[in-house]
């Protein structure tokens, strides 16, 4: 009996360490200090979770944007500078490149005219709709433009708030003014809202929206100003504050007090029959320059200090930086200050700046002067002015030129790109291209140098001052 009963324990023991299983610990390696913050950056931290889609909040950043690009000082010049960077003086010059040079002149001067006369309403030429488009794709986040094609091609560009934003249909499949195909991103047509608030269907084919998108399924754009505004504002606001602090440390001079501040009884004297008076104190309320007053006993002048902000350029500075960065331009060019730079300094940033404003200029051409100049040439074939064989070779054989940069030093970039050429690094057309360049332009151009130099040899010859041989 007492073997059974061992036997039994022995078995349940073993039964008991058969079922009971080590706890093993695990190791995490990969501890990001977002997903576990203290109790001081808890709050902060989850608030970060609740980030809202885009196209909820793209109408509320875009009046932010608005009002701050005229209110701001530094972000209203930041827009006149833009265009002069991406536009230059001139803007985008067609430039059609077939074999046929009398073809290709025709169309550049035929499309030259049509730019003074783009205008549905005839109010603005070509030149300012490539302001209005950049500003408002900066500023708004996106340009809508309208397309009305007869004999003659004619554009209008609608503001973006007209594609009003609370527009919302599910079944219908319109999300934020702008009906899709069913499942799909692809737009069907455009609700542009009137006066009265009702709404224009506009053909997704008679409308060319310009965006910059941070998700594919984004819908509407978002201004690039979105994360400089609360910045720009804030400096904006302290600026004035401590310049109004500063004016009025100017304008209020001090304080006169009685002495005794816990007297509460106005000063007082006894009158000729014995009774008692309130005295007549002379409180002075202006103070010139060079000139001394006598003050009543019982009254001291209490002097304010002058207004002098602690760290105010630092805080400036830092905000205009971060403000710059976030537009992709340098501090310098953002704000016009060239105290601090060099040669080495400016030249490193206006090397980024301008990479990037080759690509702004490129997204242009690409979503409207690319678009316009296809449609226009679809009008001019419609209406009989250009042959369907012509239309084939010059719709695949045109570009727009942009603006190149001046050199930053040109002695030292003019003696840089001759040794690239020598040492076969770089060729002449590809320094041509970093001006602005075209190859046939500055071929042509040549062409004609050697007419004028060989005109001013014989008009010297003429003259006696040089023999013909």
């Amino acid at each position: 009996m007492k073997k059974q009963q061992l036997k039994q324990a022995q078995i349940s023991q073993a039964t008991a360490k058969a079922l009971i299983k080590p706890i093993k610990t695990k190791l995490n390696f990969f501890k990001y200090p977002s997903l576990e913050p203290n109790r001081i950056n808890s709050y902060e931290i989850h608030q970060l979770l609740k980030n809202s889609d885009l196209d909820k909040v793209s109408q509320r950043l875009r009046n932010q944007a608005r009002s701050i690009s005229t209110s701001v000082s530094l972000t209203s010049g930041f827009f006149e500078m833009l265009c002069s960077e991406i536009y230059g003086e001139q803007g985008f010059i067609l430039d059609v490149t077939t074999h046929k040079k009398t073809l290709n002149q025709t169309i550049q001067k035929a499309f030259f005219k049509w730019e003074d006369e783009c205008c549905k309403y005839g109010v603005y030429d070509f030149g300012d709709y490539e302001e209005l488009i950049l500003t408002a794709l900066y500023r708004d986040g996106e340009a809508f433009i309208r397309l009305s094609k007869g004999d003659s091609l004619k554009i209008e560009l609608i503001d973006a708030d007209d594609i009003t934003n609370d527009l919302m249909d599910e079944k219908r499949s319109i999300y934020y003014g702008i009906a899709y195909e069913k499942n799909q991103i692809t737009p069907k047509t455009y609700h542009q809202q009137l006066k009265d608030k009702t709404y224009r269907l506009i053909p997704a084919k008679e409308i060319i929206h310009i965006k910059k998108t941070a998700l594919m399924k984004q819908k509407r754009g978002v201004s690039k100003l979105a994360s400089a505004i609360f910045d720009a504002h804030s400096k904006d606001k302290l600026k004035k504050s401590e310049l109004d602090r500063a004016r009025l440390a100017s304008e209020i001079t001090g304080f006169l007090v009685h002495k005794d501040e816990n007297s509460l009884m106005p000063s007082v004297e006894y009158s000729e029959n014995g009774e008692i008076e309130q005295k007549e104190i002379n409180i002075p309320n202006v103070l010139q320059t060079g000139t001394f007053e006598l003050l009543e006993d019982g009254i001291t002048p209490h002097f304010v200090n002058p207004h002098n902000p602690i760290n105010m350029e630092f805080f400036l500075k830092s905000t205009d930086r971060d403000v710059a960065r976030s537009l992709g331009v340098s501090y310098s060019t953002y704000t016009g200050d060239l105290s601090d730079v060099n040669y080495s300094s400016i030249r490193q940033g206006t090397i980024a700046e301008r990479r990037n404003f080759k690509r702004i200029q490129n997204f242009i051409k690409r979503k409207f002067h690319n678009v316009i100049f296809k449609a226009w040439l679809e009008c001019e074939l419609l209406a009989g002015r250009i042959k369907p064989k012509d239309y084939i070779l010059i719709s695949e054989n045109f570009n727009f030129k942009a603006q190149g940069w001046e050199y930053i030093d040109p002695v030292k970039e003019v003696n840089a790109n001759k040794i690239a050429i020598q040492a076969g690094f770089k060729t002449i057309s590809e320094v041509l291209r970093e001006k602005g360049v075209e190859i046939d332009d500055f071929m042509d151009e040549l062409e004609k140098e050697k007419e004028l130099v060989k005109k001013l040899r014989e008009i010297k010859i003429l003259k006696g001052e040089i023999n013909e041989h």
